[in-house]
C-alpha cells in the first residue's frame, strides 16, 4: 500500500490501486439453474469453486426408483445391481436430481454435487417397503457407499432397521417428515432413531423460516435445507416443481457429497460435524432444530479446507 501512496502523489498518475485477487463464481450453464432458488440459498455456486464433485463418490438414493433414461441423471447412474428399477411416480427421480443432476452440460438443473454416482434403490412406489429399506443399506453397508438419502418415514419404531443403519456405518441423511409437528415428542422414523451417523433434515422456505408443513424438534431434528418449491428432474426426461422434507434432504445428500470429493479422507462424523456447525443461523430456526440454521454449503467447504 506504500507503493500506491508514492504513485497517488506524482503528477502524471491519475490514480493508482492495488491489483486484486478477485474470487471466481462458477456458474452452470444449465437453462433452468437460475429457478434453482435453494441452490443460491445454500450459497452453493460460491462452493463450486472449490469442487463440482467426483463420480467416485457413491450416493445411495433409497426411493420409488430413479428415471434411468433421464438425460440430466444418466450419466451420473451407477448402474448394475438387482434395485435398478424404473421410477413410477416421480419422488425418486427429484431427489435424485437435487442431489446430482449433472451440471454444465446445457440441459436443464444442476444437482448440488455435479458429479456423482448416483446408486438407484427402489424400495417402493407411494409407500415403502421396510424390509427392502434394510435390504438395500446392507447392500450399501457391504458396498461401502458412504452416503444414502432416505427421503422416507413413519411413526412405527424398528428396531432391524436402527440396527441395519447402525451396522451400515456411512452418513445416513433423513426427511424430518411433514406432519408439522415436533419429532422431540412424536418420533418419525429413521429420522428421529439416535444413531450417530444420521442427519434428520426439515425443510426452509426462501425466508429461512421453517415450513408450515415441516418437522421440527430441536433435540431429534439436526438442520433444515430448502424444501419448498424445489425444481428438480421429473419422469420422462421433465422438471417438476415439489414441497416437503423429501426435497430438503438431498440437498443436505448432495453437499455430504460435494465435501467428500473435496476432502476425501474425512470420516462420518467429520463431514457430519462440518456440515451442522457450518449452518447459516436464524433466528426463526432457532430452537426448532439443533443446528439453529439452514444449510450453507460454501461455509461447510470453507471451514473443511480450513480444517
Amino acid at each position: 500500500m506504500a507503493a500506491v501512496s508514492r504513485l497517488m502523489t506524482h503528477p502524471d498518475v491519475v490514480y493508482a490501486e492495488p491489483d486484486y485477487l478477485e474470487e471466481a463464481h462458477l456458474i452452470p450453464n444449465d437453462p433452468l439453474v437460475r429457478y434453482l432458488w435453494g441452490m443460491e440459498t445454500i450459497q452453493a455456486p460460491l462452493a463450486w469453486d472449490y469442487a463440482t464433485g467426483s463420480p467416485h463418490v457413491i450416493v445411495g438414493v433409497l426411493d420409488s426408483g430413479v428415471d434411468m433414461n433421464h438425460p440430466d441423471l444418466m450419466s451420473n447412474l451407477v448402474a448394475g445391481r438387482a434395485f435398478d428399477l424404473m421410477d413410477e411416480t416421480g419422488h425418486g427421480t427429484h431427489v435424485a436430481g437435487t442431489i446430482g443432476a449433472v451440471g454444465n452440460n446445457r440441459i436443464g438443473v444442476a444437482g448440488v454435487c455435479w458429479n456423482v454416482g448416483l446408486a438407484n434403490f427402489k424400495i417402493g412406489n407411494r409407500v415403502f417397503d421396510l424390509a427392502a429399506a434394510i435390504a438395500a443399506i446392507d447392500y450399501a453397508a457391504l458396498n461401502r457407499i458412504p452416503i444414502l438419502n432416505n427421503s422416507w418415514g413413519g411413526r412405527g419404531y424398528s428396531a432391524t432397521l436402527r440396527f441395519a443403519i447402525k451396522q451400515y456405518g456411512g452418513l445416513f441423511i433423513a426427511s424430518a417428515g411433514n406432519d408439522g409437528t415436533n419429532n422431540d415428542f412424536a418420533p418419525m422414523f429413521p429420522a428421529s432413531y439416535d444413531n450417530e451417523n444420521i442427519i434428520s433434515v426439515a425443510a426452509s422456505t426462501p425466508y429461512n423460516t421453517l415450513a408450515s408443513f415441516s418437522n421440527y424438534g430441536a433435540g431429534s431434528v439436526d438442520i433444515a435445507a430448502p424444501g419448498t418449491g424445489i425444481l428438480s428432474a421429473a419422469l420422462n426426461g421433465g422438471y417438476s416443481y415439489l414441497n416437503g422434507t423429501s426435497m430438503a434432504a438431498p440437498h443436505v445428500a448432495g453437499a455430504a457429497a460435494l465435501l467428500k470429493s473435496y476432502r476425501p479422507g474425512l470420516t462420518v462424523p467429520e463431514i457430519k460435524e462440518i456440515i451442522l456447525s457450518s449452518a447459516e443461523k436464524h433466528l426463526n430456526l432457532s430452537g426448532r432444530v439443533a443446528a439453529g440454521g439452514v444449510l450453507n454449503v460454501n461455509a461447510m467447504m470453507e471451514l473443511a479446507r480450513d480444517a
